[in-house]
């Protein structure tokens, strides 16, 4: 094939040759954290909260009212809320029982705890990289509301 004679063929061969190029040139690597290092994260959280929970109790006899309470024991937790990759929400009334929650935009947990043991736990896949941690996607949701 001769480009010489058919200009057209060298202007296209040229086009894609500079398509393909600036393609690679332009391949920028991301420095903030993928799904999967946000689903890693969120079930890292929840592991520091229960955890912390747990060394709570042993040391006061009750768990801990807030989550404020639980950072001396798990520091970590107050990277996780800087970073604003999570929401942690801890309930107790500050007895034998708590409930917490921990988000993110890939994943949600929810457990429920009575002296020690846990009751209930919950999840929901925001995204697919939370799938290896959860398999409760939104569609599993039903329309209405549970009974009571």
């Amino acid at each position: 094939m001769n480009f010489g004679r058919n200009p057209i063929l060298l202007i296209i061969a040229l086009f894609f040759l500079l398509f393909i190029v600036l393609s690679v040139i332009n391949r920028k690597s991301s420095t903030s954290l993928n799904d999967t290092d946000r689903a890693v994260r969120t079930t890292q959280t929840l592991k520091r909260v229960v955890d912390a929970e747990a060394k709570y109790l042993k040391a006061n006899g009750h768990y801990a009212g807030h989550l404020s309470d639980l950072i001396p024991l798990a520091p970590k937790l107050a990277t996780d809320l800087t970073d604003g990759l999570l929401t942690i929400q801890v309930d107790s009334s500050g007895d034998k029982a708590y409930f917490v929650a921990v988000g993110s935009t890939v994943v949600t947990f929810s457990r429920a705890f009575d002296n020690g043991k846990l009751v209930k736990k919950t999840c929901l896949q925001l995204k697919s990289a939370g799938k290896p941690y959860c398999t409760r996607k939104p569609s599993d949701i039903k329309k209405s509301l549970p009974a009571t």
